[in-house]
Parts: structure tokens; sequence; C-alpha cells
């Protein structure tokens, strides 16, 4: 049961990194941020992203590879699903596959956050 546990779980972190992402991205836009600006924002967000997305790893106690996997997955992987997906609410978080550099960037960034968070050992 543990596996379809951290299945379950993995996929609506996923979900929920690619809903926050997609989030974060609009909220710099709206910032009215432009060229370098908006791009460090943009990896400073994305960091913050990563190391949420690790913490809550932690506090589901998943696999520790779980926030990684999830960050990859949220940000490549679920916008397109949602963007084949007949509905106006999915739409809002939909794009492409494919990366800008911008965007390859923030999800080093935000892997690089999870995966040095996860490393950090918990309270005992």
């Amino acid at each position: 049961m543990t596996g379809a546990r951290s299945a379950v779980l993995g996929a609506i972190l996923a979900v929920a990194v690619a809903v926050a992402e997609q989030g974060l991205v609009r909220l710099v836009d709206a910032s009215g941020a432009k060229d370098q600006p908006a791009t460090v924002l943009v990896l400073l967000l994305a960091a913050f992203l990563g190391v949420l997305t690790a913490v809550i790893t932690r506090v589901l106690q998943l696999p520790g590879a779980a926030a990684p996997t999830a960050l990859v997955i949220g940000w490549i992987l679920v916008p397109p699903v949602l963007g084949a997906i007949p509905s106006a609410a999915t739409h809002l978080f939909a794009r492409s596959a494919a990366l800008s550099v911008s965007e390859g960037l923030a999800l080093v960034v935000a892997t690089i956050a999870a995966s040095i968070t996860l490393g950090v050992p918990g309270e005992r």
C-alpha cells in the first residue's frame, strides 16, 4: 500500500506544482518586471517552490526522490495534459511541453533547492 500511496500523493503534488508554477509566472507578469529583474524574480520564486515541495514531501513522509520527480513532472508533463482536458478551468494552467530558457533555469533551481532541503537532516 505504501507504493500506491506514494504514487497517488506524488501525482497530486505534481499537479499542485504545475498550478503553483503557472501562478508564480502570472504573478511575475502582473508585477510588470521586465528582462533581468523578471528572470531573477522567477528564479527566487522557483527556489521557494522547490523548498516548499521538499517540505511537503517530508511532512507527507514520501520517499526523498518524490520532490524532484514531482517538480519535473509538474513543470513538463502536467501542463500539456491539463491543456488536453476540454475545460476552461484547466486551460488557465495549460501550456506546451517546450520550456523556454528561463523556465528551464527555474526548474533546475527548484530541483536543486528541493534536493538541498531534503539533504538537511530532519528533527529527531
